[in-house]
């Protein structure tokens, strides 16, 4: 059996997103027979068939779908690591690959990457956008270098920076809450009311509403604070979502309300693999996120807020 090779992957990555042979070897610059004979070959090694041959188009078969996700994230890691030997040891410049949740995109382009910038003025940033748990997953891959998460999660295997904590809050249109007292809002209030949630909070929000000796009425769970604020915001339910996403505007006269809760809080999370090669420059920021995102606070708004 032979060795499949970066090229021979390479090759195999453009056909699938241009669509035919044709388009592939005009886009690398290649005559049809070579190229035909590298995808040949790739089959031939891994015994597998690949691609469906058509007149005019190619199509992927189910085992070159899996082998199209695969080579994407290979080839990636393949160019981190020649990006990060082509700066090494420096820790100055380079490009840092960054996972990024969406609730942390207003936090880190208003307190973080500002500072962080400064010192580090070459240094460039792929970023990859996901929740949690997909971001432990490119950690874990080393699809990504460093991430900044939302507790809870898993944090075995991991070297984790704690933000500050941050309370969950209750946000949606008025009439919800127009039979409740203004400041924080109880959990008891909320018993019976549509939920829309994170599903990674399932174990907090049902516990706690265990200790009040209630049930939440789950209405939507989901994997992103922006589904939350926009199903919230079309009257559907109230979201439960940490303080710092309340201020994303999907629509306007929504109501935010601090739930007053121990339990219902979260963190902001930078985090990085404890095994194997970490860059000097991922290290860097997430010693920056710990000395900054402590001195952080979201927007503090009233204990009852109208965004407008």
């Amino acid at each position: 059996m032979g060795q499949m090779n970066s090229r021979q992957l390479y090759y195999f990555t453009v056909i699938a997103e241009t669509g035919s042979f044709t388009a592939a070897a005009k886009k690398l610059g290649l005559s049809q027979p070579p190229l035909s004979k590298q995808i040949m070959m790739l089959e031939e090694d891994l015994g597998v068939r690949l691609l469906t041959r058509g007149a005019r188009k190619a199509e992927l078969t189910e085992a070159g779908s899996y082998l199209y996700s695969r080579a994407k994230d290979i080839l990636s890691m393949m160019d981190t690591a020649a990006d990060e030997l082509q700066n090494f040891p420096s820790s100055s410049k380079g490009i840092l690959k960054l996972g990024t949740i969406s609730s942390s995109g207003s936090f880190l382009a208003d307190s973080i990457l500002p500072g962080f910038c400064r010192l580090h003025p070459n240094v460039r940033f792929e970023i990859s956008e996901g929740n949690t748990y997909e971001l432990l997953e490119k950690l874990k891959n080393g699809i990504i270098e460093c991430a900044v998460v939302r507790t809870p999660f898993n944090t075995d295997g991991f070297h984790c920076v704690f933000g500050s904590e941050e309370p969950l809050t209750a946000v949606g249109v008025s009439s919800w809450f127009d039979a409740i007292p203004g400041g924080t809002i109880r959990l008891t209030d909320l018993a019976g009311k549509p939920l829309i949630y994170y599903r990674r909070f399932d174990a907090i929000i049902s516990m706690a509403f265990q200790n009040i000796g209630a049930a939440p009425n789950i209405f939507c769970r989901n994997d992103d604070a922006r589904t939350c604020l926009q199903w919230a915001g079309a009257g559907l339910g109230v979201a439960l979502v940490p303080e710092s996403i309340s201020s994303m505007r999907p629509a306007e006269g929504l109501t935010v309300r601090i739930i007053d809760s121990p339990e219902t809080v979260t963190r902001m999370t930078a985090i990085y693999k404890k095994n194997g090669y970490v860059s000097n420059i991922a290290k860097e920021f997430v010693t920056y996120f710990e000395t900054h995102s402590n001195s952080h606070s979201a927007s503090q708004p009233s204990q009852t807020q109208r965004i407008r």
